[in-house]
């Protein structure tokens, strides 16, 4: 890929474990052009460290003598850096197809033991705006204790503790995301009003200028999953809550 359509759109689904993402994640692959890939590891957030390392040295330093401790500085490009790793994860991460019109992914690893505090998470959501022009977020909360007993947590005797947090985080970081990038740009759905209730996500789908198939939703919501080693937490809820 030489370089993205001038069209093309991005979105990205922030939420955390056990919160019933790969449910939200399979009804946004259902809307006609969109390709909303998995989890990467968070693999994008090494390229916001190498970014903002890059644009530092070129806003502090404009050396362009061999002799300069930062010899070759005065010739870097922010602008250059990101444009390129942009047709990186394009390429090689992304992969959209020739129908694609939106193309995203979803992450988990939004959890404090991920993120420092809040600053260091709304500044990584931001660095995403500058990778992905335009790219819209749809955060994705659990009730805390539900999401503690669900999957992957039980080991985790702070669970509730750190999962109320990343709640907190996401809901703050929806309003400071609209209030900094403009309406319709962020939206929060709760799984604990959308799961059984698809016609909430297809709402919140069209605010955020998805395309739309209310029928593909209904059954991308309706179909039981069946991934990982915890099918089925705590309360008896079938698999799916990934």
């Amino acid at each position: 890929m030489k370089e993205a359509p001038a069209d093309l759109r991005y979105l990205t689904v922030v939420t955390y474990g056990r919160t019933g993402s790969t449910v939200l994640q399979a009804a946004l692959n259902a809307l006609p052009g969109v390709v909303v890939r998995g989890e990467n590891y968070g693999a994008l957030r090494g390229l916001n460290a190498y970014v903002q390392a890059v644009a530092e040295t070129a806003d502090r330093h404009h050396a362009g003598k061999p002799t300069h401790p930062w010899y070759g500085s005065a010739r870097l490009s922010p602008a250059d850096v990101v444009s390129d790793l942009r047709r990186h994860v394009l390429s090689t991460i992304l992969r959209p197809r020739p129908d694609t019109t939106w193309i995203g992914f979803k992450e988990v690893r939004y959890e404090p033991g991920h993120f420092a505090d809040y600053d260091d998470l709304l500044n990584y959501l931001l660095f995403l705006d500058k990778l992905f022009p335009g790219i819209v977020y749809l955060m994705n909360v659990r009730d805390p204790e539900a999401a503690a007993r669900s999957g992957w947590w039980p080991g985790n005797e702070n669970a509730v503790e750190v999962l109320a947090t990343t709640r907190s985080r996401l809901a703050d970081a929806t309003v400071d995301l609209t209030r900094m990038l403009g309406a319709g740009r962020a939206a929060l759905v709760d799984y604990d009003e959308w799961n059984g209730a698809p016609e909430v996500l297809t709402r919140v789908f069209g605010t955020l200028g998805l395309p739309r198939d209310d029928d593909a939703v209904r059954r991308a919501v309706g179909t039981r999953l069946d991934h990982g080693p915890h099918r089925r937490d705590a309360a008896g809820d079938a698999g799916g809550s990934a």
